[in-house]
């Protein structure tokens, strides 16, 4: 996993909680608050790709004006401005995070809470990015834990399995904000 970024955060205590965080993010979106959702990740790094995988899914299945869908890949540093352009209320960054856990585990983080150290997988850590060009935006990064990341590689059964349970859950939480709508 050399080069991979990690997460270093205060306190866990959202790891277990990201289904209600997120499903309240998605809910509190609207036409004047806007929800992006940002792929992260590098096609040929196997579990890498996991963010631009589960956007990429997305895409295919749910049309949410109020719910904007970015896939970033590898090149997350030319996506903000576009993101940024939309003036969202929150972005969540879909990414694979070294949090020390086991592969596949997720944690929706608030990205002010996350520390990253200068080698990243991107060429600008996405807390930067984040701070200088979506200031008013409240931030997420909605991790995954990766278990390989070599080239040539695809995701890892562990991780696919937690990229289906993202897309599925924000599927249904969509379709269900819609239907209440």
């Amino acid at each position: 996993m050399a080069g991979l970024g990690r997460v270093y955060v205060e306190t866990l205590s959202t790891h277990a909680n990201w289904r209600p965080q997120l499903e309240e993010i998605l809910a509190s979106s609207s036409s004047t608050a806007r929800v992006a959702l940002v792929g992260v990740g590098h096609p040929m790094r196997g579990d890498d790709y996991v963010g631009s995988f589960i956007t990429k899914t997305l895409m295919r299945g749910i049309r949410v004006g109020s719910v904007m869908l970015f896939d970033a890949e590898d090149r997350i540093e030319f996506m903000v401005s576009k993101v940024a352009a939309c003036n969202p209320k929150h972005v969540i960054l879909i990414d694979a995070c070294e949090m020390n856990r086991s592969p596949g585990e997720v944690a929706l983080l608030p990205l002010a809470e996350t520390e990253y150290p200068f080698f990243t997988t991107h060429g600008i850590p996405l807390k930067l990015l984040a701070s200088k060009l979506i200031p008013n935006a409240e931030t997420w990064i909605l991790g995954i834990q990766p278990e390989r990341m070599e080239f040539n590689g695809s995701l890892s059964p562990a991780v696919l399995a937690a990229a289906n349970s993202v897309s599925n859950f924000i599927q249904s939480a969509l379709k269900e904000r819609e239907a209440n709508a």
